[in-house]
């Protein structure tokens, strides 16, 4: 598959290992129940203030409806997902409902969960339970199941951390998931970008730090880098790890849990990390998938690193011979967010699988290149120092798809929207939206939002806010579908318009090897600027826009000026790819790199960007 994906897949168990046997082993065996009994057996526990069971039964009912296969979208299913929460809380607020502690985490997690149901089935929020816990003993605790950013009453982060610290944590990580269904609605990025501007030392490390640390960088706000250089610190403060290693020049490690085929980690670096393997031994190591999972076929060694329920036992890696480590995708799960902040070699570097800094880890260089990155901003983008090869910083693989000349069926304008869900920004439906007003021709918008709102039960809410948002075109949003599937209804569309302010990089390519022309928006940044430098490279500057009035202008003329989008479509069809968005370069520039970065003396001394030229 190759859009930008990240799974949400990380193996967590959050059932507590301190109840009573008999509430262990009914949690444990995790039934496929009946959410109508779960909540009669709820009522019946809670009347009966057995309050032990009155815990299972409430968290069983919330991994239930959780695991419903059921989208929640249609009216008979939003009326069923909505009475059961609504029910469940109603006696959740009751001032002698009692969360025990051990349950009490496990509860929590369900906190984005329980918000998107409310907003997508019932159209409401938790205000009003959160009103009747107001001076209750376990006030503090239950607020936090409740709120989240799409609530209207406002909580200040701050005092909640003065509070308790280490509960206010545990909440901001699994409230932060709210980004994948909601960055399409703009008080719910208001108010994520609220909670991380108060967000202050009192920050711990604690289970799903990657859903705020991945996340908080598709909202396209300044608070990205404070909030990262706050995680990186507590992990440092409150899991130190002090590792030997003696450095072997011939030894490098990698590090990655999506160095898998069709992935597009694999797809942009896999030439860079193949350049390395002539003059070193490499060691592939990852955490949560199993070797069976990646392509080990570049490697000399595999190390699995254990991780459980949020820990790292790095002690495979004390002591280690490695010369450098090199991370293609930090961010995107919690083990690479850790690994970054342990010191294991004396080179560490990352690449542009997740193509954003991590604003104060142990890496220290960021590898990109010289026709995405602006050298003068890269220590305003960048707490690593900067390298830029030639070419983009990703080698991009050329999609195996065959074209099968697909038509569309209906008479509207078929755009392809190829964006992942949190990447589905408020601001750039809002421009589209105002363009397509001024469009003399019928426009359909097919959105290709995969899994990313569906989790979390977040689908019927994000479907409320797109439609809310794009009132002047047709859409049809497709969830997940094979990249067979995926292509070739891709095929059928007359061109395609990327996403903002995170934009995409193999999505854009998908899009040109079928020989669409796309529109793009310009940045400032890797993820905003990849798009752009691809399509300047192939000769289609007339596509790239660098301000939100000019994608809007430009958008507008691709839907109602029919033999302007057939010269565009034309110019692409002419264009040489191969040698253009899909030649291979940079990657002998990179071997070069990590060469001379691990001899220590071969390269220029400073903080500005280190520029690697061809030979």
């Amino acid at each position: 598959m190759s859009r930008e994906d990240r799974s949400d897949d990380l193996p967590f168990n959050p059932l507590p290992a301190n109840l009573s046997s008999s509430a262990a082993t009914v949690l444990n065996a995790n039934p496929s129940a009946d959410p109508e009994l779960l909540l009669r057996e709820l009522m019946a526990a809670y009347v009966a203030r057995d309050v032990e069971q009155a815990n299972v039964k409430f968290l069983l009912l919330l991994q239930t409806i959780n695991d419903l296969n059921i989208l929640g979208c249609e009216p008979a299913e939003k009326s069923y997902m909505g009475r059961i929460i609504s029910t469940a809380l109603s006696i959740f607020v009751q001032p002698d409902f009692e969360i025990l502690e051990p349950i009490a985490f496990a509860i929590l997690v369900y906190n984005t969960m329980i918000a998107n149901i409310m907003a997508g089935c019932l159209q409401a929020t938790t205000d009003p339970y959160m009103i009747m816990v107001q001076g209750q003993t376990q006030e503090l605790y239950k607020t936090m199941v409740l709120y989240s950013a799409r609530n209207e009453t406002q909580v200040d982060v701050g005092n909640l951390l003065v509070l308790n610290p280490d509960l206010t944590s545990k909440w901001l990580y699994q409230t932060w998931k709210m980004v994948f269904s909601g960055n399409c609605n703009e008080k719910v990025t208001r108010i994520l970008s609220r909670f991380l501007s108060q967000m202050d030392h009192r920050i711990q490390p604690a289970l799903d730090i990657q859903e705020l640390y991945f996340g908080c960088t598709y909202l396209g706000i300044p608070e990205e880098r404070r909030a990262k250089e706050l995680i990186n610190q507590s992990i440092r403060k409150y899991m130190p790890v002090e590792i030997r290693n003696t450095p072997n020049p011939r030894k490098i490690a990698v590090f990655s849990e999506y160095w898998a085929k069709g992935h597009s980690v694999h797809r942009t670096l896999w030439k860079y990390i193949e350049a390395l393997k002539a003059d070193h031994e490499l060691t592939l190591l990852h955490c949560i998938r199993s070797a069976g999972e990646l392509d080990t076929s570049l490697f000399d060694h595999v190390q699995q690193i254990q991780f459980d329920n949020g820990r790292l036992d790095a002690s495979i890696l004390n002591p280690n011979d490695f010369a450098a480590v090199v991370f293609p995708d930090i961010g995107m799960t919690l083990p690479s967010i850790l690994m970054a902040n342990l010191r294991i070699a004396p080179v560490q570097m990352m690449m542009t699988g997740h193509p954003v800094s991590t604003f104060g880890s142990h890496i220290d260089y960021f590898i990109s290149g010289q026709e995405v990155d602006i050298p003068i901003i890269a220590q305003q983008n960048y707490s690593e120092r900067l390298v830029l090869l030639p070419g983009f910083g990703a080698v991009h693989e050329e999609p195996t798809y065959e074209l099968k000349v697909k038509k569309k069926r209906d008479s509207e304008v078929l755009i392809n929207c190829s964006w992942y869900g949190q990447k589905i920004h408020w601001r750039c439906l809002e421009t589209v939206n105002n363009a397509l007003k001024e469009c003399k021709n019928r426009v359909k918008l097919r959105i290709f939002a995969g899994n990313a709102p569906i989790m979390h039960k977040g689908y019927a809410a994000f479907i409320n806010d797109v439609s809310r948002q794009l009132s002047n075109c047709w859409v049809e949003l497709v969830p997940h579908v094979t990249y067979e599937e995926y292509m070739g209804m891709m095929e059928e569309g007359d061109f395609a318009i990327d996403v903002f302010p995170f934009a995409g990089s193999n999505t854009v390519s998908d899009n040109l090897h079928l020989r669409k022309a796309t529109l793009v928006r310009e940045g400032y940044r890797w993820f905003n600027r990849i798009g752009p430098a691809m399509l300047r490279s192939a000769g289609l500057n007339e596509l790239i826009a660098t301000t939100d009035d000019e994608y809007a202008r430009k958008l507008i003329r691709l839907v109602d000026d029919v033999e302007y989008r057939d010269e565009q479509s034309q110019k692409l069809a002419d264009a040489d790819l191969k040698n253009t968005v899909y030649r291979h370069k940079g990657a002998p520039e990179f071997a070069r790199f990590v060469k001379d970065a691990i001899a220590g003396n071969r390269l220029p001394r400073g903080t500005e960007p280190i520029v690697i030229n061809e030979r």
